[in-house]
């Protein structure tokens, strides 16, 4: 009985041993094993977070741009009636003076340039060609309203030009004030009755132009 006794307690000294070496293993086997899936999650997390900050700071930058970056628009929004004004010829065709409220029944181009401004300089031929093939005919009027330039200057810029539509001085500035132009050239196409349908704070291109002949309901061949 003795015998037996000391037997189980041998084996369960050994077992215990046994237990004790395989945890010792299992430590030395965890400790061995490699960090890379460990590190992979910390780079990822590292460039997730780099990233969400990256686009926080351009987003922080683009909120402080000056409003200058902003692109011009027209003073009088699509659908406004077109402020009425009589202004002198001063250049290009015609003479005496223009009434915007006597050409209602017709579209009508409203331009405003001036000869210091080099996109206007670049748009008056377009201008002219497009008044030739079409409006002279009568499908429009187009009027070159000036900014800010002597009257003195208007008729040899004209003729330099070869201009045919009427171009008008504005003494004040109170067309271009009514028309809130803050940039040139500025064009507006307003229909038959008078309503503003587009503006275009831009040199004019031919899709630009097509566009808004179109919304006063006139479509170029």
């Amino acid at each position: 009985m003795a015998r037996q006794q000391s037997q189980e307690k041998q084996e369960r000294q050994a077992a215990r041993a046994e237990v004790q070496e395989f945890r010792a293993e299992l430590a030395e086997h965890a400790a061995n094993l490699p960090r890379k899936p460990q590190n992979r999650s910390r780079m990822m997390t590292f460039i997730i977070l780099a990233g969400v900050a990256i686009l926080a700071g351009i987003f922080g930058w683009l909120t402080l741009l000056p409003s200058s970056a902003t692109p011009p628009t027209g003073g009088l929004s699509v659908g406004a009636a077109a402020p009425e004004f009589i202004l002198p010829v001063y250049g290009g065709g015609g003479h005496g003076m223009v009434d915007l409220r006597a050409l209602r029944g017709h579209p009508v181009l409203l331009n405003f340039w001036s000869e210091s401004c080099q996109p206007c300089r670049v748009e008056m031929p377009f201008l002219e060609r497009i008044y030739t093939q079409y409006g002279a005919h009568g499908a429009f009027a187009l009027l070159g309203i000036d900014q800010a330039d002597p009257k003195e200057d208007i008729a040899p810029f004209g003729r330099a030009f070869q201009i045919t539509y009427p171009l008008l001085f504005d003494p004040g500035g109170t067309v271009n004030a009514a028309y809130g132009v803050t940039a040139i050239p500025t064009t507006y196409f307003i229909d038959s009755h008078g309503i503003v349908r587009s503006v275009f704070v831009t040199q004019l291109s031919s899709k630009t132009m097509r566009q808004g002949l179109a919304s006063v309901g006139i479509t170029l061949p």
